[in-house]
């Protein structure tokens, strides 16, 4: 598929960014350099994007999608006091991919087959924990 301007300023802006943004945000941010970019063309992208596997759609439980420029498995957390989401970076990765597939297997032996397409945690991030301990 060919690639315009208005597709790679937007994959640009979601991979340079680690925030997990919205369409909206994304939508600010590529006003900045495409002044005449309309919001439709932004969703029109980020949809061709994720059928593409460019980036992913995020469900954070709040009515607006999310999208995040890192497609590989890996696990969020959704900030109970910020809303932000943050990607899941320990040694208990491991532990989670286990998690994730004893609860596939779990339920596919009940309904045949289940695939467990997002880990959700809820939490507090580091940047929220650090302004509530001052």
């Amino acid at each position: 598929m060919n690639y315009s301007r208005q597709r790679n300023l937007i994959l640009d802006i979601i991979k340079n960014t680690t925030s997990h943004p919205t369409a909206e945000w994304v939508y600010q941010e590529a006003k900045k350099e495409l002044p005449s970019i309309g919001i439709a063309t932004v969703y029109r992208n980020l949809n061709t994007l994720v059928e593409l596997g460019e980036v992913r759609r995020l469900s954070s439980g709040d009515g607006q999608d999310r999208f995040d420029g890192m497609v590989d498995e890996h696990f969020h957390m959704k900030c109970s006091c910020c809303g932000g989401l943050v990607d899941l970076e320990s040694d208990g990765e491991e532990k989670l991919l286990r998690l994730k597939e004893v609860i596939c297997d779990t339920f596919a032996g009940v309904n045949g087959e289940a695939e467990l397409s997002a880990v959700l945690l809820k939490g507090i991030c580091e940047n929220c924990r650090v302004e509530k301990d001052n």
